[in-house]
């Protein structure tokens, strides 16, 4: 298990270090930079000289080639120094921390819910199959998933005020400040991602259970009078849960852009928000921060289905 863990950590480095590339070379592709649209943006624009730019492009770190400005920037950002905000001269840090324990708290809950919904309904579909509940649970997965976070969220956001006068608090508490107040805010945001990701994770754990209880030691299992929740708990979930485990590793992926969407529509003050309100600015030390951000818990994701591989296939290991 260790040799395995050491190898995934070793792919774990050069994925990330390309990745940070990828995202730096993205950005300053585009045309223009934060130097021409500040300069441009004055009342006497015509009035702006070579040595403007230059000054200010000094000023914000943009002088340089770009490979000099990437090995500054990645340099910075492993010891923690995520650059200058261009928007209002703070350190990117301080406008991403604040902001990060509300999209964790966010995604922990999103994930929880979706694991909830699909493993159980998931099961339940397998055991039910072809009978009405499998129907009900089939459909409602597939409404779930051909239907995009921010349309959900606005009907929802509709139906609670219809039908019970209630809309989600427009303020945001901290969890340690007001529990109730934080848990309102959050828990239908959270539904919603958690359901439109738990939608295909509940067909997965439904056509991996119909494939284990096929099995021999299933039937064994049967044949000696073991309880159906023994069987279906111990015999058959684990063995059925590795796909479930590959699907869940992507769908990590759209939970991150989900948070994006989900909240801006829903007022939240996370790292989605300010992602939108830095691409709107085009703050690029925003931008990168939190795109790397996101491509790192992406890559932690993959690497902690790795390690469930692993255990759930000790075989795994020595492949």
């Amino acid at each position: 298990m260790r040799r395995y863990l050491i190898r995934r950590l070793f792919l774990f480095i050069p994925t990330a270090l390309g990745v940070s590339i990828f995202i730096f070379a993205m950005l300053h592709v585009i045309p223009g930079d934060y130097a021409t649209a500040l300069l441009m943006g004055r009342d006497k624009a015509s009035s702006a000289t070579e040595e403007d730019f230059v000054r200010v492009r000094e000023k914000l770190g943009l002088d340089g080639s770009l490979p000099q400005q990437y090995l500054r920037w990645a340099g910075n950002f492993v010891t923690g120094d995520f650059g200058t905000s261009y928007s209002n001269r703070k350190p990117v840090i301080e406008r991403i921390i604040p902001r990060v324990a509300l999209s964790f708290e966010l995604g922990f809950l999103a994930v929880f819910l979706a694991l909830v919904i699909a493993l159980p309904g998931g099961v339940l579909a397998a055991v039910k199959q072809d009978t009405w509940i499998d129907y009900v649970l089939r459909s409602v997965s597939m409404l779930f998933e051909s239907m995009p976070n921010f349309w959900i969220g606005l009907l929802v956001i509709v139906g609670l005020l219809w039908a019970f006068d209630w809309i989600p608090p427009i303020a945001y508490r901290e969890l340690w400040v007001d529990p109730w107040s934080n848990f309102q805010s959050l828990f239908f945001p959270a539904l919603i991602v958690g359901a439109r990701s738990s939608a295909g994770m509940l067909r997965m754990t439904r056509s991996s259970v119909l494939e284990v209880l096929k099995e021999d030691y299933v039937r064994t299992a049967n044949a000696k009078g073991l309880s159906q929740f023994v069987v279906l708990g111990v015999h058959v979930l684990r063995n059925a849960l590795l796909p479930v485990v590959t699907l869940a590793g992507f769908e990590v992926v759209f939970l991150m852009g989900g948070l994006v969407v989900i909240e801006s529509v829903f007022n939240l003050p996370g790292i989605g928000k300010l992602f939108v309100q830095g691409v709107a600015a085009r703050d690029y030390p925003v931008i990168q921060a939190i795109v790397m951000f996101i491509a790192l818990i992406v890559l932690v994701a993959n690497l902690v289905v790795d390690l469930l591989y692993a255990w759930l296939d000790p075989r795994i290991r020595y492949t």
